[in-house]
């Protein structure tokens, strides 16, 4: 399935010049429909069949719904919700609209890793099938993956105090909130060797780091019981979007020296 189309849908759906009504055309297609495969070349076009799934499913998923206010249904239309037209607008990190946020992760971090993306992939699919507890664990391990090449990058740019955080950073055996504290530990007395663009606001990153694995991992990855609701998990993936720009900011300049 075309993987812009379910942004496409939603960006229509959010433009008022377009006929979002369910019925057909002069062509027997119907509206709405015709008017996503005019968005594309006719040699790549989406079939009705994926663009009917994607409409249903996003009705599903609560970002859609039908406006059923005419009395002929040939006149009902596909409408967003609220969420919808967040998800449709918004220039943030937003998980309703799944293809969009990983695009945007890539365009913004250009060379985040395919281990982190997989797992961020990972936490979008589960978040869209309201599965908010498997997408708070996948997000803990991409947050983890993430820090960890951080951490690994810095390694030479410590020096001899770098030997030892290598060490740490390359026994399983070593929880990896003491990893995290091994590098703040390292990086406190060496910060106003860094210029501010690149280690502005890094204790809040890398606080949420930590704080996401202690939630996600510890908690959730465990049998306690513990509830992740959607309008947690949905502030959680939104974070993670600004605070992986900023990992992947420092790590750049330490591969850089």
């Amino acid at each position: 399935m075309n993987t812009s189309l379910r942004s496409t849908i939603l960006c229509l759906l959010a433009d008022p010049c377009v006929d979002r009504r369910m019925g057909r055309s002069g062509a027997n297609i119907n509206y709405f429909v015709r008017a996503v495969l005019d968005t594309y070349p006719e040699e790549n076009r989406p079939s009705h069949v994926e663009i009917h799934q994607l409409l249903w499913q996003s009705l599903g998923r609560g970002l859609v719904w039908i406006e059923i206010d005419q009395p002929a249904p040939e006149n009902w239309k596909w409408a967003l919700t609220n969420q919808g037209l967040n998800a449709a607008q918004d220039e943030q990190f937003n998980p309703d609209d799944p293809d969009r946020y990983i695009k945007r992760l890539k365009e913004r971090i250009p060379d985040v890793t395919d281990l982190v993306i997989l797992y961020a992939e990972e936490a979008i699919a589960c978040y869209g099938y309201e599965n908010y507890l498997a997408s708070a664990v996948m997000l803990g391990v991409a947050s983890e993956a993430a820090f960890l090449e951080l951490a690994e990058s810095s390694v030479s740019w410590f020096g001899s105090s770098g030997v030892k955080l290598g060490e740490i950073l390359s026994k399983t055996g070593v929880p990896y909130t003491q990893k995290v504290n091994e590098f703040k530990k390292r990086l406190e007395p060496k910060r106003g060797e860094i210029p501010s663009e690149f280690i502005d606001g890094i204790d809040l990153t890398v606080s949420s780091v930590l704080d996401m694995y202690r939630v996600t991992r510890n908690d959730t990855g465990h049998p306690t019981g513990i509830n992740v609701n959607r309008e947690d998990q949905y502030i959680s993936l939104q974070m993670f979007g600004r605070y992986l720009e900023k990992l992947y900011l420092l790590k750049n300049y330490f591969n850089s020296k």
